[in-house]
C-alpha cells in the first residue's frame, strides 16, 4: 500500500533533474489524472445502476486515450511529449464530441471549453510552444464554428466582433496571470538555488573549519603541552643544582627555543581565533617592510645562530606596505621560520620586496630541501597540513603555513612559490602598498 500513497502517485514520472516548475506540472498532469478517474468510476457506477451503459462505454474510450497513456507516458519519463498529446487529444475530443452533440452548437458554451482548454496549454508550456498552443486553439474554435457546426451562416459583423474581443480579453488576461505566477516562480526558484548555494559553501567553510579545529585540539594537546612540560622538568633540574655550567647553559638555550616555539605556537592559535571572530576587524596602517623583516629576522635568531646560516634583508629602507601590522609579523615569522628549518646547515636565506604599481610582492628564497611538485600544489592550496621534519630533525605542527595564506588572503594578498626538490624553495606573497 506503501506505492499507492497520494504522494507517490503525484510523483509519477517526477525525477531529480527536472527543473522545479516542470516538477509542479508533471504533478498538476497526475492530481487531474487521478481526479478524473474517480470522477469516471463514479460516473460509471451511476450509469451501472441507473442508465443504458452508454456512458460507461465513452468513459471506456475516455480512459484508454487520455489516463492510462498519459500515465504511462510520465513513468517513461516522456513528461514534454506526454504535455503535447494531452493538450491535442482534449481538442480533438472537443470537435468529436461538437460532431454528436448538438448543445455544444452554443457560442456561449463553446468559448468557455476553448478559453479553459487554452489556459491548459498556456501552464504546459512555455514560450513559442505557448504561441503554437494559443493558435492551435482558435484554429480548433473556428474548425468547429465554421466547418462541423456551421453556425456563422446567421452571423453579422457583431457577431465576429463578439467572439474576437472576447478571446482577445480572455487570452490576454490569461498570458499575463500565467507569466506574473511563472515570474513569480522562476525568481523564487533562482532565489532558492542561490541560498542552496550558499548553505553549500557555508557547509563546506565549517567542515573546513571543524577539521582544522580537530587539528587545533592536536596541537594544543602535543605541541603546546609537550614544550611546558619538557620546560617545568628542566627548570626541577635547573633548581636541584646538580648540573655543571656547561649542562646549564646548554640546557638554558633548548628552554630559549622552546619558548620561542611556544610563543609563535600561541600567536598563530590565538590570532586564527580573532579570525573565526564575525565581528574582527584588522587594523589597517603603512607598514615599513623592512623593519618588519628585521624584527622577524631577531625573533629567529638563535635558530639561524644554531645552524650557522646567513640572512640577508635586502628590502629596500623606503619600501612600505598597507595591512594588519601584526598579521605580517606574523606571516614572515612563519614563512622565515619554515626557511630555517628546512634549510640545511650554513645555508643562506634572502628576503626581497618589489614594489608593484598597487602592491608590494615580498620573497623568502632559502637552499633547503626544497618541495616537490605535487606536495607544493597541496601546501599552497591548503590541503595538506602535515608537519615535515626539518634538516636538524626539528619538528613542527604544520599550521605556520596554512595561518600565513588565511593572513595573506585576509589583507587583500595572494601567496604562491617556486620550488625544486633538493635545491630550495621562494615564497612570495604580496601586500597592498595603498590603503584599502
Amino acid at each position: 500500500m506503501k506505492n499507492l500513497s497520494w504522494e507517490n502517485l503525484c510523483s509519477t514520472g517526477i525525477h531529480p533533474n527536472l527543473s522545479p516548475l516542470d516538477e509542479q506540472r508533471i504533478r498538476l498532469c497526475n492530481v487531474l489524472n487521478i481526479c478524473c478517474l474517480v470522477l469516471q468510476l463514479i460516473l460509471s457506477l451511476m450509469d451501472f445502476f441507473w442508465g443504458d451503459g452508454a456512458i460507461m462505454v465513452i468513459l471506456m474510450v475516455v480512459f484508454a486515450i487520455i489516463n492510462l497513456p498519459l500515465y504511462l507516458m510520465l513513468k517513461a519519463y516522456h513528461y514534454r511529449v506526454c504535455f503535447i498529446y494531452i493538450f491535442v487529444v482534449t481538442h480533438v475530443i472537443l470537435m468529436a464530441v461538437a460532431v454528436f452533440n448538438q448543445n455544444l452548437g452554443k457560442i456561449d458554451d463553446l468559448q468557455i471549453v476553448v478559453v479553459g482548454l487554452s489556459a491548459m496549454g498556456m501552464v504546459l508550456f512555455d514560450r513559442y510552444l505557448q504561441v503554437a498552443a494559443i493558435v492551435f486553439n482558435v484554429t480548433v474554435y473556428w474548425v468547429i464554428v465554421l466547418i462541423i457546426k456551421d453556425v456563422s451562416r446567421d452571423w453579422t459583423y457583431g457577431n465576429y466582433y463578439s467572439v474576437i474581443v472576447n478571446f482577445t480579453v480572455c487570452y490576454f488576461f490569461i498570458c499575463v496571470c500565467v507569466y506574473f505566477n511563472k515570474s513569480n516562480f522562476r525568481q523564487f526558484q533562482a532565489l532558492l538555488i542561490r541560498r542552496n548555494e550558499q548553505l553549500s559553501q557555508q557547509t563546506a567553510d565549517l567542515q573546513e573549519i571543524n577539521q582544522y579545529k580537530d587539528q587545533l585540539f592536536a596541537v594544543i594537546s602535543h605541541d603546546l603541552r609537550s614544550p611546558l612540560y619538557h620546560l617545568q622538568s628542566t627548570i626541577r633540574r635547573l633548581n636541584e643544582g646538580h648540573l655543571s655550567v656547561d649542562q646549564s647553559k646548554q640546557i638554558i638555550n633548548e628552554i630559549d627555543f622552546k619558548t620561542k616555539d611556544v610563543s609563535l605556537l600561541l600567536s598563530n592559535l590565538l590570532n586564527w581565533a580573532n579570525l573565526q571572530l564575525s565581528g574582527y576587524k584588522s587594523v589597517i596602517v603603512e607598514i615599513p617592510i623592512r623593519e618588519v623583516v628585521e624584527e622577524a629576522i631577531l625573533f629567529q635568531k638563535e635558530e639561524i645562530n644554531a645552524k650557522q646560516m646567513q640572512v640577508l634583508n635586502q628590502v629596500p629602507a623606503i619600501t612600505i606596505g598597507w595591512g594588519d601590522e601584526n598579521h605580517l609579523q606574523l606571516i614572515l615569522r612563519n614563512l622565515l621560520s619554515n626557511a630555517v628549518k628546512f634549510s640545511f646547515p650554513a645555508g643562506r636565506i634572502i628576503i626581497e620586496a618589489e614594489e608593484k604599481s598597487d602592491k608590494t610582492v615580498i620573497s623568502i628564497q632559502d637552499t633547503g630541501m626544497g618541495i616537490g611538485p605535487e606536495a607544493l600544489e597541496m601546501v599552497l592550496m591548503g590541503a595538506s597540513r602535515l608537519s615535515t621534519l626539518g634538516t636538524n630533525g626539528e619538528k613542527g605542527n604544520g599550521m605556520g603555513l596554512w595561518i600565513s595564506r588565511e593572513f595573506i588572503r585576509k589583507n587583500g594578498g595572494e601567496l604562491w612559490a617556486t620550488s625544486r626538490a633538493g635545491e630550495g624553495s621562494t615564497f612570495y606573497f604580496t601586500v597592498p602598498n595603498r590603503k584599502f
